[in-house]
This record gives C-alpha cells, structure tokens and sequence, in this order.
C-alpha cells in the first residue's frame, strides 16, 4: 500500500523532534559531564545516587567531627603530659626534702615550689578545648577545680557516636584522675606542702608512694585516652576509603564518557542534517499531492 506524502511529513517531523531532543540531552551531559541530571534521565540511577550521596555525606560530616575529636583528645593528652612532668618534679623535691641534710628552712623553700606545682596542675585539670571542660564530668561549662584543688565537676562523661557506631569518650571525671584537696595527686601536692613547709620529713618521705601512684594514675588516663584516638583513626581510615568508594559507584552512575558523548553528539547532528534535508526536498512536493 503506497504511503501518502502527508504520512511522510508527520513521520519526519516526528523524527526530527526526537533527534532535536536527543542533541539537547546530549549537550547537557556534555556541559555538566553527567549522564544523570534529573530523574527522568535515568529513574533508578538517579535513585541511587540519592542513596549513596546521603551515605557520603554522612563520612564526610565523620571526617569532620573527627578533626574535632581528635584535637580535643590531644588537648587533654598534653595537659596529662604536663602533669606528668609536674608529678616527677614533686618526686624529685620531696625526695630532697625527706633528705636529713635538708634544713627546715630549705624545706620551706621546696614547700613554695610544691605549691607551684599543685596550681600547674590544677590549670591542667581545668584544660579546655573550644569552651569545654575536659575533666568537669557533664559540667563541661564550668571551671571544675578551684584553687585549693577541690573537685565541683560529676562523675559524668560526654562521647560522641559516628555513623558507623563508633562511640568515643570526649571529656572525664576529673576526680577519678586528679583526685580533690584530700585525695589524689590533688591531695598528695597538698599534704607534701605542708609537710615541707611544717619540716615534717616523715610526712614528705611517705608522700613519694602516693606521688607515685599519682603517677601510674595519670599514665592510666593517656593511655584510655590513646585508645580512643587510634579508634578515630581507625574510623576516620576506614570512612575515608569508604568514601572513596562510594564516590567511584556515584561516578559510574551518573558521569557521562566525555568522548563517547561527543561521537554521540556528531551522529546526531549528522541525522538532524539529513532529516532538515528530508524535510527541505518534501517541502518541494505539490500540495494536492500531500493532501491525496
């Protein structure tokens, strides 16, 4: 059965239209570079895309609050390393100090030192890191040591989670570190003051045991804290990988073949050419020929 002309036009028309359309979807990927920029492109890739940017977004805001974890976790390390070298300095003074050949008067002198040493050690226990206590417990908003070593922080504790499920602890209880006025290294500074500047040598001598398990109490504490720094490095190690291949299954969903996308574009134009030309040599068929 012949086909009449009219058939002929709509079928070019229809034809160039859907070639027209093509070469403009074509040009888009080729300005954004992607294959997928609307659901319409690709329904379930751009689906899944959503999915996988939602779960690289929430690596990325890891990756950050780890920055943060990280450097409070070492603000907290160094001031512990302060006291550590605070606490072997009082090792050394009381040492001399228990010493029969030390005058009372030298012991005063010690005892001066001893007491320099409590209130270095009592601004390492106020340490903070962006406004917040580290060794208050919950009461991350105030100063949890006064200046005579009395402890008015909790025996709370404040952690973060990260989307994997990581939990890492953020700030102590002071106490079970540092002690207060009449218990812990807080209270051995104490009581070894006022033993040298008393020149009760018996009481400085007994104070270096209790000096020294100030000392293993401390190391207890960096090491806890060492142990959460290696789980965010661990976390933020294994978020970036992770990241890293969610981005390349993102890259394959949506991103166009720049190359192929340009071979692509070049056939149409070449279609578009021919079905213009088409439509140019039908447009020279007499009219009662398109209407029979």
């Amino acid at each position: 059965m012949a086909v009449s002309d009219l058939t002929l036009f709509s079928s070019m028309a229809f034809a160039l239209d859907n070639t027209t359309s093509s070469l403009q979807q074509i040009e888009q990927q080729m300005a954004t570079g992607k294959k997928v920029n609307q659901p319409s492109d690709d329904p379930s890739a751009y689906a899944a895309t959503d999915i996988l940017n939602a779960q690289n977004s929430a690596l990325s805001n890891d990756n950050l609050l780890a920055q943060q974890v990280q450097a409070q976790l070492s603000t907290a390390d160094n001031a512990l390393s302060g006291v550590t070298n605070s606490i072997n300095s009082a090792i050394s003074i009381a040492t001399e100090g228990a010493d029969a050949n030390t005058s009372v008067s030298s012991m005063a002198t010690l005892g001066a030192q001893v007491q320099s040493i409590l209130q270095q050690v009592i601004g390492a226990a106020n340490s903070q890191y962006g406004g917040t206590y580290l060794f208050a417990g919950n009461q991350v908003q105030t100063s949890p040591y006064d200046s005579s070593g009395n402890y008015s922080g909790d025996n709370g504790t404040n952690s973060v989670t990260f989307s994997d499920g990581t939990k890492v602890q953020t700030t102590s209880d002071g106490s079970s570190i540092f002690g207060g006025e009449a218990s812990g290294i807080m209270g051995t500074l104490t009581s070894l003051a006022s033993a040298l500047n008393s020149g009760d040598r018996a009481g400085v001598a007994a104070s270096l045991s209790q000096l020294q398990a100030g000392l293993a109490t401390i190391a207890s504490a960096r090491g806890n804290l060492g142990i959460s720094m290696n789980a965010v490095t661990s976390m933020t190690t294994n978020a970036t990988a992770e990241s890293t291949t969610l981005q390349t299954s993102i890259s394959n969903l949506v991103d166009a073949d720049v190359a192929q996308e340009a071979a692509q574009e070049q056939q149409t134009l070449l279609q578009q050419q021919a079905l213009v030309s088409l439509g140019s040599n039908l447009g020279k068929i007499p009219l009662v020929n398109i209407l029979a």
